[in-house]
């Protein structure tokens, strides 16, 4: 595997040769291998990837970064690539899709809050990696958890309180101990003169994850964890707006493998790049999202 770090001494990272590494074949070869079901077929391998420009890879991420106004549109769609359904889990394609699930309060963003969001990111894994992402948009449900144990990978934000059924833990549990992985990001609740207020999301998330493991409650994720370092060298899990809390992850009582994270910084906010927001913690954020991904095919 051919590795170098660049020369960047504000974030000095690990940059993988997109071209010619054996390690992003053989993410090809995984990304059609799902938790709950196995391929009959062997998933197609990535086509080479294009050449690397002289830019850092932290460089380019922060290319990436398009500010959006506060309020502007960010609204995302339904791509053809959904309704062809199960078919394309099956050849190779790594697929970035959303939870749907209920807040029991009302809250103006819910589990589709800025699909664009999610859009960038894949555009950056894309063009970043050489991960064979779909760019369209799949959504899948805790109510259907055969579908959702077709995707090895799932995100999940909004600004407010929810809560799992017992049928919904039942299935996150099964999901999760099969090999998926589940990252959820706190959207930050829009009372900023509620002190406190903008980590109703996150606090939940660790009050529903106890009870999907009562037996193994998660912990702080340290900042020299591999998720914050196997793609992009982050000094720690980024900070775009809201609460200031440490991400915390479900780790495997067998393995150590990282089973589910949440974040309280609005790192999904930091994806859309929203003009108010900082411009590194923009980047860091996209930085942080790749790692995401390529932390869940390499795990």
């Amino acid at each position: 595997m051919n590795m170098e770090l660049s020369d960047s001494s504000a974030s000095r990272i690990t940059r993988f040769d997109r071209v010619t590494t054996a390690a992003f074949l053989a993410l090809s070869l995984l990304i059609g291998v799902t938790p709950c079901s196995h391929a009959a077929d062997a998933p197609a391998a990535n086509p080479p990837a294009k050449p690397t420009t002289d830019k850092s890879a932290d460089a380019a991420a922060g290319d990436l970064v398009h500010t959006v106004p506060p309020g502007g549109k960010t609204t995302g769609t339904v791509g053809p690539d959904r309704q062809q359904g199960n078919d394309l889990v099956r050849t190779g394609q790594f697929f970035f899709p959303r939870l749907q699930f209920q807040c029991h309060e009302s809250v103006p963003d819910k589990w589709d809050v800025h699909l664009i969001g999610d859009q960038k990111l894949r555009d950056a894994v894309k063009k970043l990696t050489n991960v064979n992402i779909l760019t369209d948009l799949v959504v899948v449900n805790l109510d259907k958890p055969d579908e959702l144990c077709q995707y090895p990978f799932v995100f999940m934000t909004s600004e407010g309180e929810f809560d799992f059924s017992e049928e919904n833990v039942k299935a996150l549990r099964e999901y999760l101990l099969r090999g998926g992985f589940l990252y959820g990001d706190d959207c930050v609740l829009n009372q900023s003169s509620v002190p406190g207020s903008g980590d109703r999301f996150y606090t939940a998330f660790v009050q529903q994850m106890a009870r999907v493991f009562p037996e193994n409650p998660m912990r702080p994720v340290p900042n020299d964890h591999e998720i914050f370092n196997c793609f992009f060298k982050l000094p720690r899990v980024p900070h775009a707006q809201g609460v200031d809390h440490p991400a915390m992850g479900l780790f495997d009582k067998d393995t150590g493998r990282l089973m589910c994270m949440v974040t309280s910084g609005d790192i999904h906010c930091g994806w859309v790049g929203f003009g108010n927001l900082n411009r590194t913690a923009c980047t860091q954020s996209i930085q942080l999202g790749v790692n995401i991904v390529i932390y869940c095919l390499t795990h």
